[in-house]
């Protein structure tokens, strides 16, 4: 297996969790925002459906775009709950197909020049590496957001949320 298509096992499988932490809730629950940074776990979702959009779609295969810093990337949080998470499962699936089979070493297709102050991945494995570390945080977020919800936690036993 190449470097790039485990790392982008990894950030395959931190989507499907992703996906299974809002499993079993309510819309009301989905749009609640308990944290102080005012992040509901339909608007995080819409967040890292758009991050790794950008980085996969835009940056590593290069289809490029026009980059508002300030876009909070959230999608539209006034759509429906069922249309806001099959939306997530779709982009991230097909986002995540589409950059498998790059070479770890290769330069990113497309980059957003002077974007960040000047950060920037020289490697389509160093942008890997940027989404896993991101959508990691994100998904961490998204757990206590569930945690405090419903009492629910991951239990890798059964692969999904265990609700007390």
């Amino acid at each position: 297996m190449s470097p790039t298509d485990e790392v982008l096992d990894w950030i395959e499988a931190q989507g499907h969790k992703m996906a299974a932490q809002v499993d079993g809730l309510d819309d009301a629950q989905l749009r609640a925002t308990p944290l102080p940074s005012g992040w509901s776990m339909l608007g995080l979702l819409g967040h890292v459906r758009d991050s790794t959009h950008f980085w996969l779609h835009h940056v590593l295969l290069g289809h490029s775009t026009e980059l508002d810093e300030d876009d909070v990337w959230d999608g539209d949080p006034a759509s429906p709950a069922a249309e806001v998470v099959a939306g997530f499962v779709a982009s991230y699936v097909a986002d995540v197909a589409g950059a498998r089979g790059l070479a770890a070493d290769s330069a990113p297709a497309w980059w957003p020049e002077g974007a960040w102050g000047g950060y920037r991945q020289e490697t389509v494995l160093g942008v890997l590496m940027h989404l896993f570390a991101d959508n990691a945080a994100h998904a961490g977020q998204l757990s206590i957001v569930r945690e405090l919800t419903d009492g629910g936690v991951w239990d890798y036993a059964i692969g999904g949320v265990r609700v007390p």
